[in-house]
Order: C-alpha cells, then structure tokens, then sequence
C-alpha cells in the first residue's frame, strides 16, 4: 500500500479500519447481564495494589508482559523496519512483508498455544516464548538480506505467540480472588508502559551506538526477565500437572 499510494495512504487504511472496529464492537458486542461482580471492584486503592504486586506470580507476569510489549513496540514496529530500510535497503513492500511474517505466525499458533498452555502450564510456557524471542532478538544483526530478516522475523513469531498469551492467563490465575477492574488494569498498565518506553530507549540506543545495539539490548532484557520468571514465579495450573497427581492418587488407592 506505501508503494503503491504513498506512505500517508497506510495512515488512511487504518484510521478505516479503527472505524470499522468500532461500528462492529457498537452493533454487535453486548454487555454481559446477570455476571456476578467481585467485592470493592468500584474504586482504586492502594493496599490492593500493593497486595497483587506483592504477589510473585502476578507482578512477573507483569514483568512478562512488560518485556513483550517493550519489543513489540522498540523492536517489531520501530528498530526493524529501520534496521531493513537502513542496513538492508528493503523497500516499504519488503519491509511490510518482513513485519507480517511474525504476526502471521502469532495468527497461526494462537490456538496451539493456547492448549499448550492450559496443558503444560502457563511458567513453562512464558519461560520458553521468552527464551524464543531473545534467540530471534540476537538474530536480527546477523541478517544480511530479505530472506534471512525474514527468517529471523518468523522466529520472533513463533516466540511471541506465546509470551503474548501466557502471561495474561498467569496474572488471571494468580488474582482470580482479587478485585478483576484493578488486577486487569494494572496488569495492562504495566504492558502499555512497555509499549511508550520501548520505542524511545531503544531509539536512544540505536542513536548512540547503531542500529544493531537494540537488538542485543532487548536480549538482555528478555533473558533477565526469562531467569526471574523460571526461579521466582508460581505455576497456577497445568493440566498435565493435574493429571498426575490424580494419576498417582489413584495408584496410591
């Protein structure tokens, strides 16, 4: 579309889209009636801010979704398509094709993923989309040409397809007795604020240290948040994990 009609024509296409989205979600999504509400859900406090923070499963998840929405944001949507026109010399239409290639993937496994977690567990389900993602972070550097940024692009798909799921289902266990409009908030407000620094640290860095920096930053930042989940995070439900235990509970009967 940029090739064909010019960068601003991007802009119209999805200001169309935004309208469209909300005429669907005005005509056709109803609010539920008849949904029991949780207890001191009306207002904001601190002492139940505090108390989900200080629960490790629901602050990591929201570490998790932090570090997700900080590369989507610094990596997929900013340093990637200026590391390709820069470095690489990729058009706008091999630059939109780059981008789509892990949001296809995300498309793709979006089911898949979801029963992986649910069966595995969401921890070990963080702790590996995590780790995909770094290994397709240190990629990104070493590609030389549109097929091997492609390749790396369909890494970050493959590895975000689950960071971008499991943290939620995490922090949704972690609070399913706490208020549901402050542990949902917060927990968004901790991946939007990923989503406005993302760009402008790692704008910085490329700025100071070339456009291949980010890249290695970001794979830092995705490691230590990798090791804090698999050390300090909780499991909140595995079905496997279930299982066997009722497995073993029946053997021992």
């Amino acid at each position: 579309m940029a090739t064909l009609w010019g960068l601003q024509s991007t802009f119209y296409f999805y200001a169309l889209l935004g309208l469209v989205s909300l005429v669907i979600t005005y005509l056709w999504i109803k609010e539920h009636e008849g949904v029991a509400t949780r207890k001191h859900e009306t207002h904001f406090d601190w002492p139940t801010a505090k108390r989900l923070l200080s629960n490790r499963s629901y602050s990591l998840a929201c570490l998790a979704t932090f570090t997700i929405f900080f590369m989507r944001t610094g990596i997929r949507s900013t340093i990637i398509p200026l590391y390709a026109d820069s470095e690489l010399g990729l058009n706008e239409t091999d630059i939109g094709a780059v981008i789509s290639y892990s949001t296809i993937m995300n498309l793709i496994l979006a089911v898949p993923m979801g029963h992986a977690i649910d069966y595995f567990g969401r921890k070990p389900a963080i702790v590996k989309s995590l780790f995909i993602t770094m290994f397709a972070a240190l990629a990104f550097p070493y590609t030389t040409d549109y097929f091997t940024l492609s390749l790396a692009a369909v890494l970050l798909g493959i590895g975000t397809s689950g960071a971008g799921q499991a943290p939620l289902a995490l922090a949704t266990d972690a609070t399913v007795d706490e208020p549901r409009g402050i542990s949902m908030g917060m927990y968004r407000l901790f991946g939007d604020i990923g989503f406005v620094v993302g760009p402008i640290i790692l704008g910085v860095i490329a700025d100071g240290m070339g456009l291949r920096a980010p890249f290695y930053f970001t794979a830092v930042l995705l490691l230590v948040s990798t090791v804090l989940i698999q050390v300090f995070a909780v499991e909140t439900y595995s079905k496997r994990a279930n299982d066997m235990v009722k497995r073993n509970r029946g053997l021992e009967a």
